[in-house]
Order: C-alpha cells, then sequence, then structure tokens
C-alpha cells in the first residue's frame, strides 16, 4: 500500500503545485543568504541549486515531488481523494516546505564529508 500511495501522491497535480511552491519559497531563501560562507563546497552546491530551481521550477518540482513523497513523515500524514484532492492530518503547506528543506543538500548532492569541512 505504501509504495502505491508513495508513487500516486508523486504524480498528483495538486501535491507537485503544493511542492512548487515550497521550492519556490526556499530557493528564493537560499539564493538570498549571505555570499560570504560560499567559498565551502556544501554552500555552494546550496546556492546553485537554488539557482537552478528558480531557472527550471517545473523540471526542479518533479524531482522534489518525486523525492518529497517518499518522506514517511510527508506521506503518512496525506490522503488522496477519490477527486484527487489532498487532505492531510496536519498543516501540509508547512510539512512540506519542511520536507522541501529536509531533502535540500539532498537533490544539491551534498556529502556528509562536505557538511564536515
Amino acid at each position: 500500500m505504501a509504495n502505491t500511495h508513495i508513487y500516486a501522491l508523486s504524480k498528483n497535480a495538486e501535491f507537485n503545485k503544493i511542492i512548487s511552491a515550497s521550492i519556490e519559497k526556499a530557493a528564493s531563501q537560499i539564493s538570498g543568504e549571505d555570499s560570504a560562507p560560499y567559498t565551502a563546497i556544501w554552500a555552494r552546491k546550496r546556492h546553485d541549486l537554488a539557482s537552478n530551481v528558480i531557472n527550471d521550477m517545473q523540471g526542479y518540482a518533479v524531482i522534489f515531488a518525486n523525492i518529497c513523497s517518499a518522506q514517511p513523515g510527508l506521506y503518512s500524514t496525506i490522503t488522496i481523494n477519490p477527486d484527487g484532492t489532498l487532505t492531510s492530518t496536519g498543516d501540509i503547506d508547512s510539512d512540506t516546505d519542511f520536507t522541501v528543506n529536509s531533502v535540500w543538500d539532498d537533490v544539491a548532492k551534498v556529502s556528509y564529508d562536505e557538511k564536515q569541512a
């Protein structure tokens, strides 16, 4: 059941719109951060992803929808109704914002070692 739910959620139009808004907010915030720490590889990767998201919102929305739909803290709270709308036991906007921010470094391909440097 969970795998089919994850797949259906990742393809749901409403979920994709919500994810688009969440990545737009995250990209805007990250691209506006102080540039001083961007000499670190991890910070540069995060900032580069923010720029890429801003330039290709739709393409990255698909990537983030796929990854976020597989996060148990998110998919376990969302129900897809027969008409395609979503119901959540939490605040779906806050939950998707949190999840997008949680996976940002993964999508940016920031490694554990880079974060430690």
